[in-house]
């Protein structure tokens, strides 16, 4: 039976005041120009990509829970699988909306398709993402199955009316590790496509690394995880926290060593900055450590708290507590993928030395792309701080997210009714 209670309620309504707010904002741009947005040539990339490669990174730890559990026989965490796949899907939609307003002109994505140039990771990033929506529309039909053939009804499952219940059983499990299988590799791609975005751009130090992609998706399992754990927890409520209490532990578990792994990658990449760098890390490290410290800070402490958290037992004892780590994981999170940009757009990567006169390293000023009496017109730096209208365009996503999963969740059922029969 479908689900249908005040909470679900309430994150459909929220998801729907998101989806309003975001696209009359989009609207707006889409009549203004990306000039309502902060963004300018020395600072291209900002909330809209910070968004997006936030959402990539839960989409893909989304299935590779999923897939996981099939692959590996996780059998405490076979009840969550559909809502992890839920997840996924929900996340992977969310992550291509968010996409199209950076591009300005979106009517112009049809090139992308009619003329793509394979040496760019953006073709790539496009081509993974919409396997990706494949493999999670996938991955969710066919574990609903069963169910849909018990309540006869769903969706495209006519087919299911000339086949047994056993019969319909034996094929959602076969086809369900089959999808996992394909969706493991590619939950896995999606975000080291996303990572190699980045990471192969050679002019920015603070990106150019080969720790990146590996460090994307240890995030992206942590992530991904905790939101499983938060749609779980949302659906079996109060009353049903104690059938699945184990299965929430095992999921708190493996958020705290995923980020045990982010950590670590991120400490080797410091230290090897730190140690080899020359100027251009110095200048690197002191927006990291200065200017944006404190955002810095958040990304630091908040996941690291997460962690530590998750491996006592005291956090990993009730509702709240995993609630409350999750979503300092998240702010935590989120605050990474804004301190992709600051650190690399403003350590400008054009620069002189002019020998005999003391001048070292001096920064080419960079244009601005737009002319305003009084105000220079070129910068070595930008004051990036996203406006009203890009923070109101960027709830696009967050309203995808809820919108599709609370829906989901009140429509079909993804929590077996009997735990004990499931498993």
């Amino acid at each position: 039976m479908a689900i249908n209670n005040k909470r679900l309620n309430g994150v459909l309504a929220l998801g729907i005041v998101f989806l309003i707010i975001s696209l009359s904002a989009w609207g707006f741009q889409l009549k203004q120009g990306l000039i309502v947005t902060n963004m300018r040539n020395p600072f291209s990339w900002g909330l809209y990509i910070a968004t997006f490669a936030f959402f990539v990174g839960i989409a893909a730890g989304g299935l590779i829970v999923s897939s996981s559990v099939y692959l590996f026989n996780l059998e405490k965490l076979k009840p969550l699988t559909k809502i992890a796949s839920l997840s996924a899907f929900a996340c992977s939609l969310g992550a291509g909306a968010m996409i199209l307003p950076d591009m300005g002109r979106v009517d112009r994505i049809f090139n992308m398709f009619l003329y793509p140039n394979f040496r760019s990771p953006l073709v790539w990033d496009v081509i993974v993402i919409s396997s990706y929506l494949i493999v999670t529309f996938l991955s969710v039909y066919v574990q609903l199955l069963p169910d849909w053939k018990k309540e006869e009804r769903g969706f495209l499952n006519g087919w299911t009316k000339k086949h047994s219940l056993e019969e319909i059983q034996k094929f959602s499990k076969k086809w369900s590790k089959r999808v996992s299988i394909i969706g493991l590799p590619i939950a896995v791609l999606i975000h080291t496509v996303t990572a190699l975005i980045f990471a192969t751009q050679a002019s920015r130090g603070w990106w150019n690394t080969a720790i990146l992609p590996p460090d994307f998706v240890s995030v992206a399992v942590a992530s991904g995880t905790a939101l499983v754990l938060l749609i779980a927890l949302l659906f079996a409520g109060k009353d049903r926290f104690s059938e699945y209490h184990e299965a929430f532990k095992i999921l708190a578990s493996i958020v705290a060593g995923a980020l045990v792994i982010h950590f670590f990658f991120a400490a080797v990449d410091l230290v090897t900055h730190g140690w080899w760098g020359k100027a251009e890390t110095h200048e690197i490290f002191s927006l990291v450590f200065g200017r944006y410290g404190l955002v810095y800070a958040t990304e630091i402490f908040l996941p690291g708290f997460t962690m530590i958290y998750f491996f006592t037992q005291k956090g990993k004892s009730s509702r709240k507590s995993f609630v409350f780590g999750s979503v300092l994981l998240f702010i935590g999170v989120f605050a990474h993928r804004m301190m992709l940009m600051f650190p690399a757009f403003n350590a400008i990567p054009l620069s002189i030395n002019i020998n005999g006169t003391g001048i070292e390293n001096w920064t080419y000023p960079v244009a601005v792309g737009q002319y305003q009496e009084g105000v220079s017109s070129f910068v070595s730096s930008w004051p990036y701080v996203p406006t009203f209208v890009e923070m109101a365009l960027a709830l696009l996503p967050f309203g995808v997210v809820l919108f599709v999963v609370s829906f989901f969740l009140k429509m079909y059922p993804f929590l077996p009714k009997n735990l004990k029969k499931e498993n």
